[in-house]
């Protein structure tokens, strides 16, 4: 009646998993990873002999990661790149879009909008709150030394014109890990 009690399934109702009971040591042909290891495993022995590093050997150690960190940018230096470069105060974002070959990345955009266009859409207060923020994440994630070398060899030019517009665009070299929190 226990056998015939499992088989029976109600509409609706799962199925109940069972897992089939090992039935003794693997054959001598199988592979290994079917097979159970032999003997008792071994396992480490706690090491309560280690010693925490001192106060100096922590701060040595945060230095030497530091090293590599570029010069923080802020918006002032991203609108003299941008003015040294272009002759013009272009507005900047940051934009993902995928690549060539359809991973995500992050640009930073330099738009065909410029301050004291005529139709620029915003005031000068907040354009400078603008490029504050763009130079506050490319600073952020590590790029500020990649941005000032890009942009003064960009080659391109931000354009409104029949076509279309066109924005300059400079992909940012970020670890993939960064990627998500954008």
């Amino acid at each position: 009646s226990a056998l015939l009690q499992r088989t029976r399934l109600r509409v609706g109702a799962a199925r109940p998993r069972t897992i089939p009971p090992c039935r003794g040591p693997a054959r001598a042909g199988a592979p290994a990873r079917f097979q159970r290891p032999r003997g008792r495993v071994a396992r480490a022995a706690p090491e309560d002999d280690r010693e925490e590093p001192s106060r100096d050997e922590l701060i040595a150690k945060l230095n030497k990661s530091l090293e590599g960190l570029d010069e923080p940018m802020d918006g002032e230096e991203l609108k003299s790149l941008v003015m040294e470069r272009w002759g013009r105060a272009y507005d900047t974002r940051i934009c993902r879009r995928r690549d060539g070959l359809g991973a995500m990345r992050l640009y930073l955009q330099v738009m065909w909008k410029y301050l004291g266009q005529r139709s620029f859409p915003m005031t000068e207060e907040r354009y400078d709150e603008q490029l504050g923020a763009v130079a506050e994440l490319i600073s952020e994630w590590g790029c500020a030394d990649q941005i000032r070398k890009e942009i003064a060899e960009c080659e391109k030019n931000p354009v409104l014109d029949t076509t279309g517009a066109n924005a300059v665009m400079i992909a940012l070299d970020i670890q993939d890990g960064q990627l998500g929190d954008f």
